[in-house]
């Protein structure tokens, strides 16, 4: 069994074309990847910003992998909803320990948070929002409209981020942070310097 992560799926909403740069079929692109690489036993986390509507809600609960859903501003539903619509579980946020590391996920970036990293979505980009503590964007545009997935080598490079924070303030780069995904695009674009990736969803 594995754990995969992806956000800011955004199914069937168009204007993710515009602002956000996506190609035409990224609907479909997403769930191409999310098909191929994760298993009816696996979980996924999501991080928020499911889907535009039900329909394409429920192209999502038909993909494979027990769902957890980090509710975005973008799930107007309640918490119940989401689990009677299929998510095994879904909460505004979530504390977990694996291998030792302490995650916080969350669909916008939370500062001020206790964790040892602060893994959310909502941005597009993957910009900084705080110089100050360890909060890591994941983005999709960025990482190649795939899950990535939480395996030992993903936490391995997390603990070692955080290690390094803890003991010399210093976070990972952009451009590390960029290549976490499975296919990541050739460079960083302007956006993941200034940070304006969700003003126009």
């Amino acid at each position: 069994m594995k754990i995969w992560l992806i956000t800011d799926t955004h199914i069937g909403h168009r204007n993710m074309i515009n602002s956000c740069g996506r190609p035409e079929n990224f609907s479909r692109l997403i769930l191409k990847n999310w098909e191929k690489k994760v298993a009816n036993t696996d979980k996924i986390i999501h991080l928020g910003d499911i889907a535009w509507g039900d329909d394409n809600l429920k192209k999502v609960m038909r993909m494979p992998g027990h769902k957890i859903l980090i509710r975005g501003n973008h799930d107007p539903k309640s918490l119940e909803n989401y689990m009677e619509e299929g998510f095994d579980f879904a909460c505004d946020e979530l504390g977990m320990t694996i291998e030792g590391v302490k995650i916080l996920f969350t669909h916008r970036p939370r500062v001020g948070h206790m964790a040892d990293v602060n893994i959310h979505g909502h941005e597009h980009d993957v910009h900084r929002v705080s110089e100050t503590e360890f909060l890591l964007p994941i983005s999709l545009e960025v990482m190649g409209y795939e899950p990535i997935a939480m395996d030992h080598e993903f936490i391995r490079k997390i603990r070692s981020w955080s290690d390094k924070f803890k003991a010399y303030g210093t976070l990972p780069t952009l451009d590390e942070i960029r290549l976490l995904g499975p296919n990541p695009i050739p460079k960083l674009r302007e956006r993941d310097f200034t940070g304006r990736g969700h003003e126009e969803e």
